[in-house]
């Protein structure tokens, strides 16, 4: 055939790849043409001719593939980045690698500077076991983005001596939790920055409402996280679906609330109760840090956001204050070796007496020994994170002391669910403790107690799977709770 004849044929062999966008590169490198030639393999097949069991194993592994990779065009943006390499694919220097990825890969200016920011503090920073944990799928891309984002205002030398703890407290706990733990761990690792930080939070907070050309207001603003709970707390109950029917979404049922929050206060109404009690802001602390003027961590928010030590005292100067005597028992599953017993009896720390609601102890007691080391920055933050809300991670707490049970649950006995359950404790719920109603375990028709080792929150969609639906909720001595489902009860179990 002469060479200049056009070929019709339909050979993959000679056909062309259409041109990539922008002026990207159609083919890629040497080194990831095996990796695009997977992928394009693996584009070609039908996945709803696999097995059900294969489809959902194989969506497991790509989700942890994509996330190595994210971490590894991380690790090369980082040296692009150190190179000033940006631009280099077309001949030109381009003075901001951001605003090369904005153009290049149309990205938003936000998004590319937080790719930008996250590349620098885990493979030019002081986060590399970080980037390391990330590129072996250890940790996902969101939990590197918040250990880097979390810590960029802080020392580096402080960093890369909390990066341990930091990456114990990834590999546990999802992102929001982890981003609510890091806060929690600044104020030991560097109170002042903490502090500062409180206070640009404070600065910016504002809210702007703004008639619309269609008579509607648009609301938009920032609220501290103190007020922003007290919001919250106050939204809750009335932002409930009203029946099964109602077909209202969630920013639909929160504005109506919003509406009809401020009607009830111009009426002078008072608020619907929530979960037995009225609806409160919850902060807990532990009376230790309330009396010391000198101390950097406070207590936390119903939310698990934690608040300075001047914050808790200032709302204590009028706030309903309930005394519980707790113990820290570790939590199943993260136990640390010097906390190894789960008999139920006292550990380590001893007894503490809290206020406010009332929970964990914060602080750091300075005659504890530590195997860790003596007063290193790592031991210390170990010591913290022991003393993060279970929520969070950190050991449960088990009130030991409370006024005196009756057959309904009391304000004061919720109050004590809330410190020790921290919210739902049905297997595998987060709902908030706002969601939550006290639980029986042993009915109370039944002869079951209203006390403490009687009775757990539960939120109220698995309140009604218990009570309706013929779901068992088992506790064992040690607190742990199993939910035993209908077709595995007893024939004999009513």
């Amino acid at each position: 055939m002469d060479s200049n004849t056009h070929s019709t044929s339909t050979d993959q062999s000679t056909r062309r790849p259409p041109e990539a966008p922008d002026g990207l590169a159609s083919q890629p490198p040497d080194g990831l043409a095996t990796l695009a030639a997977a992928v394009d393999q693996l584009a070609a097949q039908d996945p709803t001719r696999l097995p059900a069991a294969t489809q959902a194993d194989e969506l497991l592994v790509l989700v942890g593939l994509v996330d190595r990779l994210d971490g590894l065009a991380l690790q090369r943006l980082a040296v692009v980045d150190a190179l000033g390499a940006a631009g280099a694919e077309q001949g030109v220097q381009v003075g901001s690698t951001a605003g090369w990825l904005r153009a290049r890969l149309r990205l938003g200016a936000g998004a590319a500077h937080s790719l930008v920011r996250t590349a620098r503090a885990l493979f030019r920073g002081p986060l590399a076991r970080t980037g390391q944990a990330l590129t072996n799928g250890e940790i996902t891309p969101a939990h590197a983005r918040v250990l880097a984002h979390t810590t960029h205002d802080l020392p580096a030398p402080l960093v890369a001596e909390a990066e341990p703890v930091l990456l114990e407290a990834a590999r546990r706990l999802d992102p929001p939790q982890l981003r609510r733990a890091v806060d929690h761990l600044r104020w030991v690792a560097d109170p002042d920055t903490a502090h500062a930080q409180a206070e640009r939070r404070h600065a910016r907070r504002g809210l702007w409402l703004s008639p619309t050309l269609e008579g509607m207001v648009a609301v938009d603003g920032l609220l501290e996280p103190e007020a922003g709970h007290t919001v919250l707390a106050a939204l809750e109950p009335l932002a409930r679906p009203a029946d099964a029917q109602d077909e209202r979404s969630g920013s639909q049922r929160r504005a109506d609330a919003l509406a009809e929050l401020a009607r009830r206060q111009l009426e002078g109404g008072r608020l619907p109760r929530s979960g037995g009690v009225r609806p409160q802001l919850l902060v807990t602390v532990d009376v230790d840090r309330l009396l010391d003027h000198h101390g950097s961590i406070g207590g936390e928010l119903g939310g698990g956001e934690p608040l300075g030590a001047a914050a808790c005292r200032r709302l204590a100067c009028d706030g309903a204050v309930t005394r519980v005597l707790v113990t820290r028992h570790p939590d199943h599953g993260h136990q640390h070796p010097e906390h190894g017993h789960q008999d139920g009896s006292h550990d380590s720390h001893g007894s503490h007496d809290h206020d406010l609601g009332l929970g964990p102890d914060d602080g750091l007691d300075p005659d504890h020994h530590h195997p860790d080391g003596d007063g290193s920055l790592a031991a210390r933050l170990r010591q913290a994170a022991r003393l993060l809300p279970a929520i969070l991670g950190g050991a449960r707490s088990q009130p030991l002391d409370l006024s005196r049970t009756t057959r309904v649950v009391t304000g004061a006995q919720r109050a004590a669910l809330v410190v020790r359950d921290g919210g739902c404790r049905f297997p595998g719920c987060q709902r908030p403790p706002g969601w939550c109603e006290a639980h029986h375990l042993v009915h109370w028709l039944h002869g079951g107690p209203t006390d403490l080792a009687n009775l757990v929150l539960v939120c109220r969609a698995h309140h009604r799977a218990v009570h309706e639906g013929g779901w068992r909720l088992q506790g064992d001595p040690e607190g742990r709770l199993a939910a035993i489902p209908p077709h595995r009860r007893p024939r004999s179990a009513a």
